[in-house]
Order: C-alpha cells, then sequence, then structure tokens
C-alpha cells in the first residue's frame, strides 16, 4: 500500500508540472519535449498502479 501512495503522489506532482507548463508554456520545442516527458510518465505510472492493485487483489484472494 505505501508503494501505491508513492506512486499516486509522484503522479499528481507530474500532473501539476504538466498542467503548469501547458497554462504557462511558451509553446517552443523544449516546452513541448518536457510536455511529451510528463504525459509518458504519467502513462507508466498509471500502469504500475493498476499493476499494484491487480497484485493487492490477488495476495488477498
Amino acid at each position: 500500500m505505501a508503494d501505491l501512495n508513492k506512486f499516486q503522489r509522484s503522479k499528481e506532482r507530474m500532473v501539476e508540472i504538466l498542467n503548469y507548463l501547458t497554462k504557462t508554456g511558451k509553446n517552443d520545442q523544449q516546452d513541448d519535449t518536457y510536455v511529451l516527458t510528463l504525459e509518458q510518465s504519467i502513462q507508466i505510472i498509471d500502469s504500475k498502479i493498476e499493476e499494484l492493485r491487480q497484485s493487492e487483489i490477488t495476495e488477498k484472494n
């Protein structure tokens, strides 16, 4: 459960940064690279969260 919370907090922080960049970004290539990297990282964290949830369900059964 602790790992799941860490993943969730990391995701929330990345979403905050992503929102900041998209609202205040200059739309230059460097910002676009950061945005793309953050979006990919959020997707990876989402998949890891789902894996952890599934493993916790499996362990309980």
